[in-house]
């Protein structure tokens, strides 16, 4: 027989989303508007275990909150921002009985082994098991697996176009891995990989490819989500830090491009200021896949007299610092250099970095190497957005 789906819970109603749809999406929420996740998906995640079902959210969460420290009130209150914005008052709770993410359905186990060079973090295979869990208790059963299921699922009632794209991506991954097995002859795979062809015939191929050619829109704005700095507001905000130290975190992030948790996980070890390289443990990655990259010359020399300063000779290159303290770092610079906080954040000195090597005339290959792009599309957002910037100017001087 043709092993089934079997549904663990009941239906839902459509329009309650299960709590580990909302962490999934409050995860991306914070990576959009932060560039990082640090302690707030662990914080609201142990909120949501204790959520009594279809009971008022942010009732529950201001209770919640008021037996926290100041800093743990602090972390829940982004929660709250988040839900408000997003509009989710209530939710059904599927995380009383679990202590991790969902990983119950089989398939789904396969899918993930086999791409596991692909999802190497943590974090990722938890989004992708989350998501693609949910999606199969939505349809309930491996038939029911087709584009208009799909389509009902990622663009659920309140979900942001990143959501659904995030959505779409993972499950047309799903898709793919499994449209392989279906078109591959069965004397080219061995007798277990034959056993998931055979339970996998249960979805169509014409289906799968319907999936695959799923597309979803995304605003021109999306594109160039967070702003950069000119040159000359990137020489103001370094005039403006108070000490060594600040100078060397800004100078990291908006010369190197460093990502907020790269910064948080430098090491002295990490800096060569004889080669002029150091070593970035990027995100997704283990401590052993470090990327090496160029040294500047000013950040070398900023991060320089920050070491003379501090005398740390070795562990941590900043002790102590974690992504709230790194964003109010950067947030008081930039008030006082007047720049908008509402248009800037953390991230947008890594986009200051891209922007203004592309600016310089850097190769766009030496840019994804520094920024340690997997895709060069990602590097070409510098390019289209020079392109934009100067259409206008330009054209008027044809004719």
């Amino acid at each position: 027989m043709k092993p089934t789906l079997a549904s663990h819970r009941s239906k839902q109603p459509a329009q309650l989303l299960r709590a580990s749809e909302v962490l999934s999406d409050y995860e991306q929420w914070l990576v959009s508007h932060y560039g990082s996740i640090g302690t707030y998906l662990a914080h609201a995640k142990s909120f949501m275990k204790r959520f009594k079902d279809q009971g008022s959210l942010t009732n529950q969460l201001d209770t919640f909150a008021s037996r926290k420290s100041i800093t743990g009130r602090s972390i829940l209150n982004r929660f709250k921002k988040f839900l408000a914005e997003k509009n989710i008052q209530s939710v059904s709770n599927d995380l009383k009985t679990q202590d991790a993410l969902p990983l119950s359905n089989a398939y789904v186990k396969l899918y993930l082994i086999a791409n596991k060079d692909h999802l190497r973090s943590k974090r990722s295979l938890s989004t992708y098991a989350t998501i693609l869990n949910n999606y199969f208790h939505f349809i309930n059963e491996l038939r029911h697996f087709e584009k208009i299921t799909v389509q009902r699922f990622i663009f659920a009632k309140g979900r942001s176009e990143f959501t659904s794209a995030l959505y779409c991506t993972v499950i047309k991954g799903f898709a793919r891995w499994a449209l392989a097995y279906l078109t591959t002859r069965d004397e080219e795979l061995s007798s277990s990989e034959r056993r998931i062809k055979e339970s996998l015939r249960m979805i169509s191929v014409r289906s799968l490819q319907d999936v695959i050619a799923i597309k979803t829109k995304t605003t021109p704005r999306k594109l160039y989500y967070k702003e950069s700095l000119s040159r000359k507001q990137r020489d103001r905000l370094l005039s403006y830090c108070s000490s060594a130290r600040d100078r060397a975190i800004i100078t990291l992030m908006a010369y190197e491009g460093l990502r907020p948790v790269e910064v948080e996980r430098l090491t002295v070890a990490d800096l060569d200021f004889r080669k002029s390289t150091v070593s970035i443990w990027g995100k997704g990655r283990s401590i052993r896949q470090k990327e090496i990259i160029a040294l500047f010359s000013t950040v070398s020399r900023h991060v320089r007299t920050y070491l003379k300063e501090s005398k740390i000779k070795k562990g941590k290159l900043f002790p102590g610092l974690s992504y709230p303290s790194l964003h109010e770092l950067v947030k008081s610079v930039f008030i006082k250099t007047r720049l908008p906080m509402k248009m800037l954040s953390p991230h947008s000195l890594r986009h200051t970095a891209g922007q203004l090597l592309y600016d310089e005339g850097v190769p766009l290959e030496f840019i994804q190497r520094t920024l340690r792009h997997t895709s060069m599309q990602s590097t070409l957002v510098y390019a289209r957005k020079a392109i934009e910037q100067s259409y206008f100017k330009q054209m008027k001087k044809v004719w």
